[in-house]
């Protein structure tokens, strides 16, 4: 084999060896994607928050029913019973799931819950990310902030909000 020849077999070996190190090395050291519940929806606008949930109902909290991780998420469970519904087909007493770190809710607490379903055999539903269940002790009160002269009522901003849902684009 001559010299030319021989150089070149060893300059091509040598490039294949670097690139597949190199490639080798990007995709072992690369980072995994970070898991984290991700919103398709802006949690301030209540018309998304409906159009991304399941379920959208008023209930108060029964007890606190403990802790439990759930697809890899850290939960505080609840037993909510169910009041008006807005949305969707609950009823009775449902758990519903909070991640760990959200504000804590009361017992005896009543809330709008915008939540969907983990699809189990528990028939549990998840608090929507980054959707806090809103505190709402009367339906009937006035929602502060919202309307010109005459506020609507916590019922009738809900309600609103459902028949007027924005269903968020999922990529």
């Amino acid at each position: 084999m001559n010299k030319h020849l021989a150089a070149a077999l060893a300059v091509a070996a040598t490039a294949v060896l670097a690139t597949t190190g190199y490639l080798t090395h990007q995709y072992v050291t690369s980072p995994a994607a970070p898991r984290e519940a991700i919103a398709r929806h802006a949690p301030e606008s209540a018309r998304e928050v409906a159009g991304s949930a399941d379920d959208v109902f008023h209930g108060t909290v029964v007890r606190h029913a403990g802790r439990r991780t759930i697809a890899e998420i850290p939960s505080e469970l609840y037993e909510v019973r169910v009041g008006r519904v807005f949305k969707g087909g609950v009823s009775g007493t449902v758990t519903l799931t909070q991640p760990v770190g959200n504000p804590r809710l009361a017992v005896g607490g009543k809330y709008v819950f915008a939540t969907a379903s983990w699809h189990n055999e528990s028939d549990e539903h998840a608090v929507l990310a980054k959707a806090r269940p809103t505190p709402a002790a009367d339906l009937g009160a006035p929602v502060r902030g919202v309307g010109g002269g005459s506020a609507p009522t916590v019922a009738e901003y809900w309600q609103d909000a459902v028949d007027r849902q924005i269903v968020a684009a999922r990529g």
